[in-house]
C-alpha cells in the first residue's frame, strides 16, 4: 500500500532512498506491506508512524491501484499496491521504527508540489506520479 500524504498546500510527502547495490537514488511515497489480519487503514497508520512518526493518521480515501515489478538491491519484486489519499497537517517527518534494511537505505524526506514532480530531474517512483497527482488534485477540487 502507498500513501499520498497531502498537506494543506497540496504537497505530497516523499521518501528519498539509495539502492545499496546500484547506489541509485530515488523518491517514493510512504507505504509498505499489509500484515496478515491487518486492515488497509490500520496498515497505513502503522507504516505512516514507522516511517515518519506521524500519529493519528486520518482515514484515507482509495484513489489508485496498480500491479508492478520493481528492482531494488539486486532483487526483483512483484507487488500489488492500493493507494490511499490522506489529508494531513504539515509536519517534519522523522523515522520512528524502521527496519535495519530501511535504516540503511532511507536518506531523507521532502514535501513535493505536483509541478515539481513534473519538472524534476530526480527519479520519482512511480515515474508518472506528477501526472497522477496533478489529475487527482483537479478531481479533488471538483468534488470539494
Amino acid at each position: 500500500m502507498k500513501l499520498i500524504l497531502l498537506d494543506a498546500d497540496d504537497r505530497v510527502l516523499l521518501i528519498q532512498a539509495k539502492d545499496p547495490q546500484s547506489h541509485a537514488e530515488c523518491w517514493y511515497p510512504v507505504g509498505g506491506g499489509v500484515e496478515p489480519g491487518e486492515s488497509l487503514q490500520a496498515a497505513a497508520a502503522r507504516e505512516a508512524y514507522e516511517e515518519t512518526s506521524l500519529t493519528d493518521l486520518p482515514a484515507g480515501t482509495p484513489v489508485w491501484r496498480r500491479d508492478h515489478r520493481y528492482e531494488f538491491n539486486g532483487q526483483a519484486f512483484d507487488v500489488h499496491e492500493e493507494w490511499l489519499l490522506h489529508r494531513v497537517e504539515h509536519f517534519t517527518p522523522k523515522p520512528a521504527n524502521l527496519s535495519a534494511y530501511e535504516a540503511r537505505t532511507i536518506l531523507g524526506f521532502h514535501w513535493w508540489r505536483a509541478q515539481e514532480l513534473l519538472t524534476t530531474r530526480e527519479t520519482i517512483f512511480p515515474l508518472e506520479l506528477g501526472q497522477l497527482l496533478t489529475k487527482l488534485l483537479v478531481e479533488v477540487r471538483h468534488e470539494g
